[in-house]
């Protein structure tokens, strides 16, 4: 059974560009061994992650992540049985806080900052399904 898991989290000592690139690269690295993909988005210092996968890989890396010392406040916002992956060409894909993007963060956003915990599933499902069309799955993600 597939699942598809939506969380946020805020980093515990902010976002580099480093720490984008070694989430990306161990993500790029581990999860096509472990049949997993996703998304990831950050600005400022929150995170949001889209993970899709076998049920039990999905819930795993979830835990492996709570235990990350990272990030905090680590949240579900949507987990859901799927059929067919969204991101099925992405071990996972980046979206950072390029001028596009903040402007789709603030659009779907219920303040005017990008706040995916006051967000409902349906405002993060859309977000990310316009954010899609801004992220190429065949070249590797620009850290910006």
């Amino acid at each position: 059974m597939l699942v598809r898991l939506t969380y946020a989290s805020r980093a515990l000592n902010g976002v580099s560009s480093r720490l984008i690139r070694e989430i990306l690269e161990a993500s790029q690295r581990n999860n096509p061994r472990k049949g997993l993909t996703g998304i990831l988005c950050c600005n400022a210092d929150i995170f949001l992650q889209v993970l899709e996968g076998p049920r039990d890989r999905v819930n795993e890396l979830y835990n492996f992540l709570a235990d990350d010392q990272r990030h905090k406040e680590l949240t579900i916002l949507d987990y859901e049985e799927i059929s067919v992956r969204r991101y099925a060409n992405w071990s996972m894909g980046w979206a950072g806080a390029k001028q596009h993007n903040r402007e789709l963060y603030l659009k779907y956003s219920c303040s005017e900052h990008f706040d995916p915990f006051n967000m409902s599933a349906a405002q993060i499902r859309g977000m990310l399904l316009e954010l899609e069309t801004s992220i190429s799955p065949i070249t590797p993600p620009v850290i910006d």
